[in-house]
């Protein structure tokens, strides 16, 4: 699937924080946290979130979570794609390359 080759980066208007446990992400807008619009990541969402540093594609990252969570690329994939969906949707990523595109 071209999706799993893709590189994305976080955006820096967003700041991941592990604060008692708990993993979130807050926008950041004008230089202010926007508190309206916290995000709790599970832990494979904290996972994802923290290896989007636009060097591993998303085929690198699923490998990792099938490592770290044994579950089946199927599975992986899935999980995979639908919280990259929601990240696009908030605009929390950006495309570093497309391994098509090469560097």
């Amino acid at each position: 699937m071209a999706e799993l080759e893709t590189i994305y980066r976080r955006n820096a208007n967003f700041v991941f924080r592990r604060i008692e446990g708990e993993t979130i992400l807050v926008p950041i807008r004008g230089n202010v946290s926007d508190l309206d619009c916290i995000y709790s990541l599970n832990p494979v969402g904290a996972l994802v979130w923290e290896h989007l540093d636009g060097s591993a594609d998303l085929k690198a990252i699923q490998k990792l979570i099938m490592r770290q969570y044994d579950v089946s690329d199927e599975e992986a994939e899935a999980d995979l794609l639908a919280f990259i969906a929601e990240m696009k949707s908030i605009c929390a990523l950006e495309i570093a390359r497309c391994q098509s595109q090469g560097p």
